[in-house]
């Protein structure tokens, strides 16, 4: 049921263009010109795991799209399947749909198109379906209490997979602390018992940690990369508006509509600028929601935890946006976990104190049916809008009118139609709104030029 869902929903996804940063990472890359050139420059390439997905891409399909969106559907499902394993391994009540809707909202929530949907965002996808099947193996090593080839077996693929997912995007950097938490919270381990599975079982992936770092230390694109970020806002500022971003976070979860290519959220300076501090409240009432639901109710601790740490990365680290939809695919899998188990133990309250339980049964399912078809539909309209760039940045521009490159892109879309008026119009718009938009000055003059034929 999980496959058929999830294909029927992406079947829209293949019929889906290269958009954005697709031409710099997929079509105009020369490392992917041949399997040699390659090989010879991943001394000093980043992501390596991921180029040679797109490589082999490049291989089989050319310039056409579908292909690379098949990779992109599979690893989805891949990962959808592998919360339904890692949860039925921990939840023991046969009768709780748990597991099943977990995967299930996952697999079907728009809020994952930008990582499925948009070619480039394979970086993401692909790092969170190594990341789980790291966590799978690393579950499936500590049920092996007898056999020890079985352990060591499993043990080395989470580390393999491990690997592969630094390979793939530098946030699955959070694997050990995951791991730590899923002992401490989950499996109720503390005292010697939590120390020998430390040195035991953990210790494995500190090490590959430490020698990711190293590695990452001595290179000279992340240093580059590093200054870039220091350079674009002052820590404490970038702090402020990160938090700002991960309680916007929260909110877009619920309210879809709301979802964008190109988000415009503000910067701030001070914790007391407005919605700041009703921000810091929502965040707050959510760790207080862990805490105190640690002991009774440990799926819903354990989510709240695995949101806030997959959130960590993105928010210390300075980037160019403040949010990406794509940078939330593996923190929204600890919201819906938190989410699905609450919903859960109410209904099983209330089986116990209303006086006609088949109503509760009754209702429960059809609104679980009802919020199940209507994520089905925002995310086949989602996937409608990656079917033409000029689809996509129409959205982008209405829902982020004051944002520069949004109205950039549109212009490129309408200057690929040859409509000139209009896409001298979206370039004037950008340069008005960011002076310093050198792309977009450049665009409204080269469009001008055409336009009056010179």
């Amino acid at each position: 049921m999980l496959c058929v869902i999830t294909v029927a929903v992406y079947f829209g996804a293949f019929f889906g263009t290269f958009h954005y940063d697709d031409s710099l990472t997929v079509l105009d890359n020369p490392h992917l010109e041949s399997w040699q050139i390659f090989v010879g420059h991943l001394d000093h390439m980043v992501r390596p795991v991921l180029y040679a997905t797109f490589l082999l891409d490049h291989w089989l399909y050319g310039t056409a799209p579908a292909g690379y969106h098949l990779l992109n559907v599979l690893l989805h499902l891949g990962s959808g399947l592998l919360i339904y394993r890692i949860l039925t391994s921990v939840v023991s009540d046969d009768r709780s749909p748990v597991p099943f809707l977990t995967a299930l909202v996952f697999l079907i929530h728009p809020i994952a198109t930008e990582t499925v949907t948009y070619i480039s965002g394979r970086a993401s996808g692909l790092m969170a379906f190594f990341y789980l099947l790291a966590f799978f193996f690393y579950i499936k090593a500590s049920e092996q209490t007898e056999n020890v080839e079985r352990r060591r077996r499993h043990l080395s693929g989470a580390v393999a997979s491990f690997l592969l997912s630094l390979g793939s995007k530098e946030t699955a950097v959070t694997l050990p602390v995951i791991l730590l938490l899923w002992d401490v919270v989950i499996r109720k381990l503390n005292g010697p018992s939590l120390r020998t599975v430390v040195l035991g079982r953990h210790l494995p992936f500190l090490i590959v940690l430490l020698f990711a770092a190293g590695w990452a230390w001595s290179h000279p694109r992340y240093h580059a990369l590093a200054q870039f970020s220091l350079d674009i806002r002052p820590l404490w500022d970038n702090l402020l508006s990160e938090l700002h971003a991960t309680a916007y976070a929260v909110t877009l979860f619920f309210t879809p509509w709301n979802q964008s290519f190109d988000h415009d959220l503000p910067e701030f300076h001070s914790l007391f600028q407005w919605p700041l501090p009703a921000d810091v409240l929502l965040l707050s009432v959510l760790a207080v929601v862990a805490i105190v639901s640690m002991r009774r109710l440990p799926l819903v601790a354990f989510g709240i935890s695995w949101f806030f740490m997959h959130m960590l990365p993105t928010s210390l680290i300075p980037r160019n946006d403040l949010l990406s939809e794509r940078n939330l695919y593996l923190p929204v899998i600890g919201l819906l976990l938190a989410i699905v188990s609450l919903g859960w133990h109410l209904v099983q309250w209330l089986l116990v104190i209303v006086r006609r339980p088949a109503l509760v049964r009754i209702g429960s399912a059809v609104l679980a049916t009802a919020l199940i078809v209507v994520l089905c539909l925002f995310t086949y309209q989602r996937n409608l809008l990656y079917q033409d760039r000029f689809l996509l940045w129409s959205d982008a521009v209405a829902k982020s009118p004051n944002k520069a490159r949004p109205h950039n892109n549109l212009g490129r879309a309408y200057a690929l139609q040859g409509d000139w008026d209009r896409a001298i119009e979206e370039f004037r718009t950008a340069a008005r709104l960011d002076p310093d938009f050198i792309i977009a000055r450049q665009n409204l003059r080269d469009a001008y030029l055409h336009h009056v034929g010179r």
